[in-house]
């Protein structure tokens, strides 16, 4: 057996016996990192010799991992579509599911101007400003947070990714102290219910709680970005959610009083994920809508 061959056949063995999932994908990875190579590259180089360091930083990481602790903070980065964005405690990691929120947006926005004014509340880690910015290179962003240290990592891979020039990320509670209006608004905000996040999977308990619990019910976030959404939108602009496996209705019924043209498109798992509508006004749209299923 070859050196690499066997180091991870080690540390596969050590997180099976840890019950983490996927015990294979995160050896390697893990492996990858120290050796600061591709993953590719490792699997097809298999005489890469690990240095003492090494050994003890690769013994050190699955120990770790071993306590569920999660793979993209051990690792410090995460990609999401086709941003490469870098990641650490205190700050949310992206689900892959949040990406079909880029598709609605681009697609339902696809006969706007070239001018478009887009406000991202919750920004996270800027996933998402950041992969709509990369591929719309006209649009203009203002991404919010709360945390500060979600906006250190946000700036960060705003520059990392080019996209620093179309992006003003503002520390906030939703938008205060934003004075302007926007297109659209896009939220992927905290949804889960305060109980099942106290029962969640291991991994949950590493990343901030300010950034996934959405209150008793789940959504705390959206009654509130509701409330005062109107203040911030154009005549006709629209607003996108991501919401949880099934609080697509709740939601729906939390828009009906002031939006329109509600639409709710399913993530490749069969759930209601993207719930999306225009603001309720009489005056001519900016831009026509496209809903899809």
């Amino acid at each position: 057996m070859n050196e690499i061959s066997s180091y991870l056949e080690v540390g596969v063995s050590f997180l099976k016996r840890h019950n983490v999932p996927d015990p294979d994908i995160s050896a390697l990875s893990l492996l990858a990192y120290v050796l600061e190579q591709p993953e590719l590259d490792v699997k097809m180089n298999p005489d890469i010799h690990l240095t003492c360091a090494q050994e003890e930083q690769f013994e050190s990481l699955l120990i770790k991992r071993a306590t569920r602790y999660p793979m993209q903070y051990l690792i410090k980065r995460t990609a999401f579509r086709n941003a490469v964005l870098e990641i650490g405690e205190g700050c949310l990691i992206p689900r892959p599911e949040t990406e079909l929120l880029i598709d609605v947006v681009t697609g339902s926005l696809s006969c706007a101007s070239e001018a478009v004014r887009i406000l991202d509340i919750g920004t996270g880690s800027g996933n998402i400003a950041i992969s709509l910015a990369m591929e719309r290179p006209l649009w203009m962003f203002t991404a919010t947070d709360i945390s500060e240290e979600a906006l250190r990592y946000a700036r960060k891979n705003s520059i990392l990714n080019r996209t620093n020039h179309q992006i003003n990320f503002v520390k906030t509670d939703l938008f205060n102290g934003v004075n302007e209006t926007f297109d659209a608004i896009i939220s992927n905000p905290p949804y889960l219910k305060t109980e099942d996040l106290i029962n969640a999977q291991t991994e949950l308990s590493f990343e901030p709680s300010i950034a996934l619990d959405g209150g008793q019910d789940g959504l705390s976030y959206y009654k509130r970005i509701l409330k005062i959404a109107k203040l911030a939108l154009k005549p006709g602009g629209h607003i996108f959610f991501e919401v949880g496996y099934n609080q697509a209705t709740d939601v729906i019924e939390l828009m009906k009083p002031d939006f329109e043209l509600i639409e709710c498109v399913k993530d490749y798992a069969g759930y209601e994920r993207i719930i999306s509508g225009c603001f309720t006004n009489d005056e001519a749209h900016n831009f026509s809508f496209t809903g899809r299923q």
